[in-house]
């Protein structure tokens, strides 16, 4: 059965399905499969196959579930809190994405709820447009007009919740985390004049913490002077335990600021993240994830949580690139040779990885294959655990034996470590 709607141009798959989102969260009667469906102008099938992907990722972001109740109708289910945050994140990429498709569906419905709101959460175009520049003032950026757009919408969509009594709920050290901020203030001088209930100008804050894009130069408060310090001394210690050395130190901490800024906002309310390099990162840098775990466990303790493995996948990735950069190296090729694909050689690709923080492209030779047409071009090193002629040509060749002793250990981070290796072993 097509639903296909000729005059609306088609979407792509990403706006396909942040407009669904957006519309899974909008107060209309029926969000059954055909509605849905209509809504983006696409066949059943499409809309079903959308509708997967929308639940993988709502849960494994924001832990909610998308349900099919028995009247056919597709609704999200979860926290409130995890909600919002849903709605923040999908609304914000709608109106980036599809804004024509917004204000075609979404707008019109949340119109005739505003309509029905009491008169005491009423408010003008004049007065909206004020509380909009406010908040912009907060997220320390120049607002872009999807910005607004956003702010516009998504506090009208506030307002209208507020007689409903379905509010957010945060746990005491959610409260105080946010409490202590300075949006927190700027936020109840901003609604003074409203009915607005506690927990949503809380969650009116946690909006702001969101929309903000922090950056060191402008780290005037004293939240951001702590969050600073912190990140110097994780700095400090990611040197020390890893006997390496930033040539920029204070523009890495810059960096490691704005990130850990979103990070640490993430973690207290538990929101996870897209990481598709976690498992590479797992497995092809297990030393630089170690080191960056390690030091960054006093920063852990000191705001009292726990970053997620992508999280930490992300910070390992922030120092690996900047120590490349930092030593102008380029990632090595490394080719281990095997007579057939066992566990030694597994084994052997294992430790080599946990010899530098840097990251190593490592391949698999046969060894008949190398003695006939030699490594691939690029490669650094060749290692083998096979008795074999050394041949008087570059990459080096290594005859080494499980496990490495020390001495192999040292020369062979040496040929990983030093820019421009060539020469035999």
């Amino acid at each position: 059965m097509s639903l296909h709607t000729p005059e609306v141009p088609a979407l792509s798959g990403p706006q396909r399905r942040c407009h669904l989102l957006l519309m899974l969260f909008a107060p209309a009667p029926s969000l059954s499969l055909v509605a849905l469906a209509r809504y983006n102008g696409e066949d059943l099938p499409t809309t079903r196959r959308d509708l997967a992907h929308i639940e993988s990722e709502i849960r494994r972001i924001y832990h909610l579930q998308l349900i099919a109740h028995h009247d056919g109708c597709y609704r999200i289910e979860g926290t409130i809190l995890n909600q919002r945050v849903c709605l923040i994140e999908g609304m914000r990429r709608a109106l980036r994405l599809c804004a024509d498709r917004v204000n075609r569906y979404f707008l019109p419905l949340q119109q005739q709820l505003w309509q029905l709101a009491p008169a005491e959460f009423q408010a003008s175009t004049a007065q909206i447009d004020e509380l909009v520049e406010r908040f912009a003032a907060l997220i320390d950026r120049p607002a872009a007009p999807y910005d607004r757009a956003f702010l516009a919408l998504y506090l009208r969509y506030v307002l209208c919740r507020c007689p409903l009594a379905e509010h957010p709920e945060f746990n005491q050290h959610q409260q105080q985390w946010l409490r202590q901020k300075a949006e927190y203030a700027a936020v109840l001088d901003m609604f003074r004049h409203w009915p607005v209930p506690p927990a949503e100008l809380l969650c009116l804050t946690l909006l702001a913490r969101l929309l903000k894009t922090p950056h060191r130069a402008r780290a005037p408060s004293g939240e951001d002077r702590r969050l600073l310090h912190e990140v110097e001394g994780l700095v400090k210690r990611f040197e020390q335990l890893s006997g390496m050395s930033f040539n920029e130190p204070e523009m890495l901490a810059g960096q490691l600021f704005s990130h850990l800024s979103a990070a640490l906002e993430r973690c207290h309310f538990h929101v996870g993240i897209d990481n598709s390099l976690q498992g590479e990162v797992e497995e092809k840098y297990p030393r630089l994830l170690r080191t960056a775990k390690t030091a960054v466990m006093p920063l852990e303790a000191a705001y009292r949580i726990r970053f997620s493995r992508e999280e930490m996948g992300l910070i390992a990735v922030i120092f690996g690139a900047w120590l490349m950069q930092d030593n102008d190296l380029q990632e090595k090729q490394v080719v281990i040779l095997t007579k057939s694909a066992g566990e030694q050689e597994k084994l052997l690709e294992l430790q080599i990885r946990e010899l530098t923080l840097l990251p190593l492209n490592i391949k698999f030779q046969a060894l008949t294959e190398f003695q006939a047409q030699g490594a691939p071009k690029n490669t650094v090193l060749v290692v083998t655990s096979f008795a074999m002629p050394l041949p008087l040509f570059s990459p080096p060749l290594m005859l080494v034996r499980l496990p490495l002793v020390q001495a192999q250990q040292e020369r062979i981070r040496q040929l990983l470590e030093t820019p421009g290796t060539t020469g035999n072993c």
